[in-house]
């Protein structure tokens, strides 16, 4: 027993120093490169051919939904990124750096009020369901 929570308390640390020092969301040269799983797994895709952003949602527990990811759609390739580890006003100054770069990036309304500093944190009302 003792084992086996030391096994899940290491796997919970190697999650922790995961996403606190290799997950990374930013521009490198001309992509918007995303890399996480300790610097394993890199999704990029080129500035220049990001056409739109996203904030794609899955169903959540209790009738919610879950954090917004950032989905950044290109001519070719995708980078998704869960939000939920991140404060979201930080992504403001990422889009703001994208759009100078590229000024035809199309952002989905949530960004959009991202981006222009609003209060998003509210954005979904959570209606209870009865159980009928």
């Amino acid at each position: 027993m003792v084992v086996i929570g030391l096994g899940l308390l290491a796997i919970n640390v190697l999650i922790v120093v995961n996403q606190a020092y290799f997950t990374t969301l930013a521009i490198e040269g001309d992509e918007l490169v995303y890399r996480t799983n300790f610097g394993l797994v890199v999704e990029r895709v080129p500035v220049g051919g990001l056409q739109r952003i996203d904030a794609k949602r899955y169903p959540g527990a209790h009738s919610g939904v879950s954090a917004p990811h950032f989905v950044a759609r290109g001519r070719d390739t995708t980078v998704k990124v869960n939000t939920k580890p991140y404060r979201l006003p930080a992504f403001a100054s990422l889009i703001a750096t994208l759009r100078q770069t590229n000024s035809r990036i199309e952002l989905d309304p949530f960004w959009s009020r991202v981006e222009r500093g609003e209060d998003v944190s509210k954005e979904i009302a959570l209606t209870p369901r009865s159980r009928l």
